[in-house]
C-alpha cells in the first residue's frame, strides 16, 4: 500500500469507521454465538435436575409394598431416557478429560452400576442401604447440575466479557478519531478558512503552513499556488492599469494639447506668441525639448523667423544664417530629430526637436510632434489662404469699381467731351446763339446727369451691412428710403430658411436699392411691396412692386445706367431680371437666381421648372 494512501484522511477515515464496523459486528456475532450455545441451558438444567426427582420417585416406588415392578421398570427406562436425552448430552463437551464431561460419566456410571441394578433386584434389600445409595447418586447428580450451572453462567460471562471488550476498543478507536481530529485535521482546516475568508476579502497575501501529504495537505498547497498566481496577476493587473491610466492621461493631455493649438493657432493669424504657446505646451507634454521652429519660404536657405523654447531664442546647435542643413534636415546633430512643417507638399519651415543622446523619441511622441506641425503646416496655409483670398477680393473690388465707373461716368464724360467739341467748333464758327444754347442745354443735361451716376456710384461703394443678415440691411434700407420720402414700403421677408451667401446678399440689396431709388423717382408711387420667397423648384424670387405710373416705352434710356446694373448684378448671381407693367396700374421689377446653397441639388432654369 503506498504511502500517499496510507495518509490520505478519506483513508484512515474509513480505517476507524471500517473498525467501529468490525467490533460492532464481533460483539454482535459474539453475543449470537454465545446466546446460541447457551439456549439449551436451561433444559438441560431443568432436565438434570428431574434426575433427582425421578431418583426419589423411583426409591418410593421401589419401597412400596407390594413392588408394582411394570410401574418400576417404565419409571427406570423413563430415567434412562432422560439420563440420556440430548438435552444433557449436548452439553457434555467431547473431550474425556472435561470435568463436566467426567461428571457425567460418574453419574452415569453411578446409575447404571450402582442404582439401577439395586433397584431392579429381585431379593428385596434393607431400605437404609438403598435410601443411601440414592442420596448418593442425587449428590452426584446435583453435582451434574451445579456444573452445568457454571458452564451456563462461565458462557453469560465470556459474553459480557466479550462485550465489555468490543465496548473498550470501539471507545478507545472513537477517541483515538476524535485525538487526530482534533489535533490533525482541524487546526489546518482552521488555517485554510481563516485564509479563504482573507481570499473573499481580497487579500492574497494569506499563506497556509500546514503541508502534509493528505488532502488538506494537497488543498493547501493548492490554495497557496492560488494566492501566489493570484497575486502576481493582481500585481501584472495593478502595473496595466497603471501602465494604461498613464497612457490615458498622456492620451488626454495629447488631446487637449491639439485642441488648443487647433484653437490657439485657426483662431486668428498665428504670431509668434502662438507658436511659442503652442511648443511650450508641446514640451510639456512629450517630455522633449528644447524645441525649435524654423519658418522658411518655400525652399529658401534661410529661415526668416525662429522661435524656440530654449531660453535666448536660439538652441546650441544653430548655425544662422546658415539655416540650410536644419531647413534640409540633413547634417543636423544626433540628438536632434527634424520634423518638417509642410501642408499639400508646400514647405513651410521645420520642427527641430532635441533629445538625450542614446535616448530616441518614442513613436507616440513622433506621432504628436509630427501632429502639431501639421497644425502649424495648416494654420500658416489658411493664413496665406486668407491672404490671397483679402488679395483677390480687393482686385474684384477694384474691377467692379473701374467696370462702373466705365459703363457710367466715364461713358457721361466722354458725351460731354464731345458736347464741349461741338460748342467750341460752333463758336469758331460763329454760329446762332440758339444753336450754342441747345449744345449748352445739353451739356447741363449731361452734367447733371453724370453728377446723378457719381451720387448712385458714391452710395453704392459706401453701402455698409452694419446688421448681421439680408434681413436686418433691407429693413435699415426701408426706414432709409420711407424717412426720405412720403412712400409706403411693406417687407415680406421669407427667406429665413434659407442661408445667402454674402456675395448674393449684396447683390440683392444692392438690387432692391436700386428699384427702390427708380420707384422714388420715377413712379410718383404712394405704395411699394418687396416680397422675398423661395419657390417650390428651389429659386429665390425678389419682387418690387409700386402703384405709380409704370414703365415709359423707352425706360431704358431714361436710366439706362441703373437698369444696365441691376441686369449685371442679375447676371451675375446667375439669374435673370425681368421688369413690366402690372395690369392693375405700377411696376414690378422681378429677380429670379438659384442660391448656392441649393445650386449642387438639382438643376432648375429660370422660369421656375426643372430640367
Amino acid at each position: 500500500m503506498s504511502q500517499s494512501l496510507t495518509r490520505s484522511l478519506i483513508f484512515r477515515a474509513g480505517l476507524a469507521m471500517a473498525g467501529i464496523v468490525v467490533l460492532a459486528l464481533t460483539s454482535m456475532l459474539g453475543s449470537i454465538m454465545i446466546a446460541e450455545t447457551a439456549s439449551g441451558d436451561a433444559a438441560a438444567i431443568n432436565q438434570a435436575g428431574t434426575l433427582r426427582m425421578q431418583a426419589y420417585r423411583l426409591l418410593s416406588t421401589r419401597l412400596q409394598a407390594p413392588v408394582d415392578d411394570e410401574v418400576l421398570r417404565q419409571r427406570i427406562e423413563h430415567f434412562d431416557a432422560d439420563l440420556t436425552s440430548p438435552v444433557i448430552t449436548g452439553l457434555i463437551p467431547d473431550g474425556p478429560q472435561h470435568p463436566l464431561t467426567q461428571r457425567y460419566v460418574g453419574v452415569t456410571e453411578m446409575w447404571q452400576d450402582m442404582l439401577r441394578p439395586a433397584l431392579l433386584a429381585a431379593e428385596s434389600r434393607p431400605s437404609r442401604a438403598l435410601i443411601g445409595q440414592t442420596a448418593e447418586f442425587v449428590g452426584e447428580v446435583d453435582r451434574l447440575v451445579g456444573q452445568l450451572q457454571q458452564g451456563a453462567e462461565s458462557r453469560i460471562r465470556m459474553l459480557h466479557l466479550l462485550q465489555g471488550i468490543v465496548l473498550f476498543l470501539t471507545l478507545i478507536l472513537v477517541l483515538g478519531t476524535m485525538y487526530k481530529l482534533v489535533n490533525d485535521v482541524m487546526p489546518p482546516l482552521r488555517e485554510l478558512f481563516h485564509v479563504v475568508n482573507r481570499v473573499r476579502h481580497g487579500d492574497f497575501t494569506g499563506r497556509v503552513a500546514y503541508e502534509g501529504n493528505d488532502e488538506l495537505g494537497l488543498i493547501s498547497r493548492t490554495l497557496n499556488q492560488m494566492n501566489e498566481s493570484l497575486s502576481r496577476m493582481y500585481a501584472e493587473l495593478e502595473q496595466r492599469v497603471e501602465a494604461k491610466t498613464a497612457e490615458l492621461k498622456r492620451s488626454n493631455e495629447s488631446l487637449r494639447l491639439l485642441y488648443e493649438a487647433a484653437r490657439q493657432l485657426n483662431s486668428s493669424t498665428p504670431g509668434s506668441e502662438d507658436f511659442c504657446d503652442v511648443l511650450d505646451h508641446l514640451e510639456r507634454v512629450t517630455g522633449l525639448g528644447p524645441i525649435t521652429l524654423c519658418l522658411s519660404q518655400g525652399e529658401a536657405e534661410r529661415a526668416y523667423q525662429r522661435i524656440s523654447t530654449q531660453l535666448g531664442d536660439r538652441p546650441d546647435f544653430c548655425r544662422a544664417p546658415d539655416c540650410g542643413p536644419c531647413l534640409s534636415g540633413e547634417r543636423v546633430p544626433p540628438r536632434v530629430r527634424p520634423v518638417v512643417v509642410s501642408e499639400s507638399d508646400r514647405r513651410y519651415g521645420v520642427l527641430l526637436i532635441q533629445h538625450p543622446a542614446g535616448a530616441s523619441p518614442l513613436r507616440w511622441q513622433m506621432d504628436l510632434v509630427e501632429t502639431v506641425a501639421g497644425l502649424i503646416a495648416t494654420a500658416l496655409s489658411l493664413a496665406q489662404n486668407n491672404d490671397e483670398q483679402r488679395r483677390l477680393a480687393l482686385m474684384d473690388e477694384r474691377a467692379v469699381i473701374a467696370r462702373e465707373l466705365h459703363d457710367s461716368l466715364a461713358q457721361s464724360l466722354s458725351y460731354l467731351k464731345i458736347q464741349v467739341a461741338r460748342l467750341q467748333m460752333l463758336i469758331r464758327q460763329q454760329s446762332s446763339s440758339a444753336d450754342q444754347d441747345a449744345v449748352i442745354d445739353e451739356l447741363r443735361e449731361g452734367l447733371n446727369s453724370a453728377y446723378r451716376q457719381l451720387r448712385e456710384l458714391l452710395n453704392t461703394f459706401r453701402l455698409k451691412m452694419t446688421e448681421p443678415g439680408l434681413e436686418a440691411a433691407l429693413n435699415e434700407t426701408v426706414r432709409e428710403f420711407a424717412q426720405r420720402t412720403e412712400l409706403k414700403i411693406l417687407l415680406e421677408y421669407e427667406l429665413r430658411h434659407c442661408p445667402l451667401t454674402p456675395n448674393e446678399e449684396i447683390h440683392v440689396l444692392q438690387i432692391v436699392r436700386e428699384a427702390l431709388s427708380n420707384v422714388v423717382h420715377h413712379a410718383r408711387a404712394e405704395n411699394c411691396d418687396i416680397h422675398l420667397q423661395t419657390t417650390d423648384s428651389g429659386q429665390v424670387r425678389v419682387s418690387i412692386r409700386d402703384d405709380g405710373v409704370g414703365l415709359p416705352e423707352q425706360h431704358a434710356r431714361l436710366n439706362h445706367y441703373g437698369t444696365t446694373i441691376m441686369d449685371e448684378r442679375a447676371t451675375g448671381l446667375g439669374g435673370a431680371l425681368e421688369m413690366h407693367n402690372r395690369a392693375e396700374g405700377g411696376t414690378e421689377v422681378v429677380l429670379r437666381f438659384i442660391p448656392q446653397v441649393t445650386a449642387g441639388s438639382e438643376s432648375v432654369n429660370l422660369l421656375g421648372g426643372t430640367q
